[in-house]
């Protein structure tokens, strides 16, 4: 790393780190260190927010699948601001009027306690899984694209991340949140800029842009023609619309992560402002990062790249190998150089194709309205056929990588664009405000599961299984131990992470369980029979189904199995069914409305005070 980017960096973080302990002094007030004291303006929550959702796997992956399938991720985001006007209406007039500390208190006053356990605990397994991702993700990329050894950057955001959260508490949080967003935003804007000007001046961004769209990279909307696809395509309008809306009210509506952050509000209306102004500025925010994938795009259309973005990393690898290794590791070494050189040249000769083609669209583009459609029908024909066979060839890289025992088989090569753009095009000194960014990425979305983990495994655990009840200051010490507790669990477990879950993995985790989850707080409110264990039982039976769903989806077998219960015809004449991750949210969230209703035609009515 250049000098002056490490001094950018470096004083960065030690500014977040003084600011964020800084404002952790003197709170001894339950109420001061977990929810700000509920002070804190929409603006600064609402940052916080967004800072939460974009880690540095969003922002690092995202600008990889723009790279590569253009703006199609778009879809996956289209549900945000729909989701959070029904949110403002419902939760957060709810949890602000009964003046709990976690969403999951609030599931316990109108059913039980055992409904309230099973979300924290819920909330607790599934948020220690991706803590340690949050910091393993962007390790591994940074020290493949730019050179920083893995255990540097794991341990020192992991150690920076929770000694200042354990010190200030929701404060440094949400007030270092906002301003780590605003040092994000930045650097992705640094980056487009130097893309842009970077780009040929007889192309500029229109051409790239037309270039784009011509080659389907801009294509973002789709509506499919059949249901089963609909169920097929992560990414179209109905499973965005749909699936991606109940995704969205459970992330935000049910995961004390997102919940604690609106909590912290001065008033109902501070708190619907900040909702409002993170889920309508979300969709333009990821639009803005797809766009800085596609630019990158067209910047390696016109310039040299390598066969695929991990290839210095193996050249790397294999030259270590040659010169200490067994010799049977120089004999596999040698084999795989040879793979390596031969697979290089195939994409120079590719890449070569590519540039003329993209070359011969920018002059036949000088023409203006002369040229016509038809001048440019044959640059675009030929630079669609020649990007196809690079995407194709750029596959077998990460083949390489995997019999190199550098990564396991399947492992995706995009993510690794930003850092080789950034490593290679960004100007020194600019490069270093980009780095900052991606710690601020990654530390922003450490900070908050800490902050609400401990929250909640303080509140709903480690308080309710107390003989008396805790005192403030009590509360206050719990809640830093077990801050200090998440931080070093979230530091080793991100040394045995396996290869980088990309944002949609994450999501798809998350799918499993936020329908069903919001779906307990729904059926709260408007069944009022439902009460007791059937909160517990309701969510259960939405979680449960939703696996069986997942795993039924993978297995065609199975599916005609089933089918042939009704007779071999049945079985014969079965189309099996793909259901993607993006429409669990709404089966859980249906199955916990529909589980929920029946149980309560068996309860008894709720009393008067249970019903307020």
């Amino acid at each position: 790393m250049r000098t002056l980017d490490l001094l950018v960096l470096v004083a960065f973080l030690v500014y977040i780190v003084w600011d964020g302990a800084r404002r952790g002094r003197n709170v001894h007030d339950a109420k001061d260190y977990l929810l700000a004291g509920r002070r804190m303006r929409w603006w600064s929550m609402g940052l916080s927010v967004m800072a939460t959702q974009a880690s540095a796997i969003t922002l690092i992956s995202t600008t990889g699948q723009g790279f590569r399938d253009g703006m199609k991720f778009l879809h996956f985001y289209l549900a945000v601001p729909f989701a959070m006007v029904v949110l403002c209406a419902t939760v957060v007039p709810w949890f602000h009027r009964s003046g709990v500390f976690t969403a999951y208190e609030w599931l316990e006053r109108r059913f039980d306690r055992s409904t309230r356990l099973l979300a924290s605990v819920i909330f607790l397994v599934s948020r220690a899984l991706a803590v340690g991702t949050v910091l393993y993700a962007p390790s591994v990329v940074l020290a493949s694209g730019l050179g920083i050894p893995q255990w540097q950057s794991i341990t020192a955001m992991g150690l920076l991340c929770t000694l200042y959260t354990c010190i200030g508490g929701a404060t440094a949080v949400i007030v270092t949140d906002a301003k780590q967003m605003l040092v994000m935003m930045l650097g992705i804007f640094a980056c487009i800029g130097v893309a842009w000007w970077k780009l040929p001046d007889d192309v500029g961004i229109g051409g790239v842009l037309e270039m784009a769209g011509a080659s389907g990279k801009l294509d973002t909307f789709h509506w499919p023609t059949t249901w089963r696809e609909a169920l097929a395509d992560k990414y179209n309008l109905l499973s965005g619309l749909l699936g991606g809306f109940f995704l969205f009210l459970g992330y935000f509506g049910a995961d004390q992560e997102q919940v604690q952050r609106y909590l912290a509000g001065s008033s109902v209306e501070q708190s619907r402002k900040s909702l409002l102004v993170s889920g309508f500025a979300k969709v333009p925010m990821q639009f803005v990062i797809l766009l800085l994938g596609v630019l990158v795009w067209g910047h390696y259309a016109f310039r040299p790249e390598p066969a695929f973005f991990r290839a210095p990393q193996l050249e790397a690898m294999l030259l270590k190998q040659a010169e200490h290794g067994t010799p049977e590791e120089q004999a596999e070494g040698e084999r795989l150089r040879g793979e390596l050189s031969i697979l290089q040249e195939r994409h120079d000769a590719l890449q070569e194709q590519r540039r003329l083609a993209a070359a011969d669209f920018a002059t036949a583009r000088e023409g203006g309205a002369e040229a016509g459609a038809a001048v440019l029908a044959d640059p675009l024909a030929r630079l669609r056929a020649a990007d196809r066979a690079l995407a194709a060839l750029r596959l077998e890289g990460p083949k390489l990588l995997a019999a190199a025992g550098v990564s396991k088989p399947g492992a995706t090569d995009s993510d690794y664009v930003f850092t080789h753009f950034l490593r290679t095009e960004v100007p020194v000194g600019l490069a270093g405000l980009v780095l900052a960014a991606i710690f601020a990425a990654a530390m922003s979305s450490l900070v908050a599961p800490l902050n609400s983990l401990a929250t909640s495994s303080v509140l709903d655990v480690w308080a309710l299984i107390r003989r008396t009840p805790a005192t403030q200051a009590e509360v206050v010490r719990a809640s830093r131990i077990a801050t200090l507790a998440w931080g070093a669990l979230a530091t080793i477990a991100a040394f045995w992470m396996g290869d980088i879950p990309i944002i949609e993995q994450v999501n798809r985790i998350g799918s499993v369980v936020y329908g069903s989850m919001f779906g307990v707080f729904i059926l709260g409110r408007l069944v009022p029979r439902a009460r007791g264990s059937v909160g517990a039982w309701s969510m259960a039976s939405g979680i449960l189904v939703v696996v069986a769903v997942g795993e039924l989806s993978k297995r065609p077998e199975v599916q005609r199995d089933i089918a042939g219960w009704f007779g071999a015809a049945a079985r014969d004449a079965w189309v099996p069914v793909t259901i993607e991750f993006m429409w669990f949210n709404l089966i859980g969230f249906a199955v916990v409305m529909g589980v929920g209703w029946l149980l309560s035609r068996f309860s008894a009515p709720p009393a008067p005070a249970a019903q307020a």
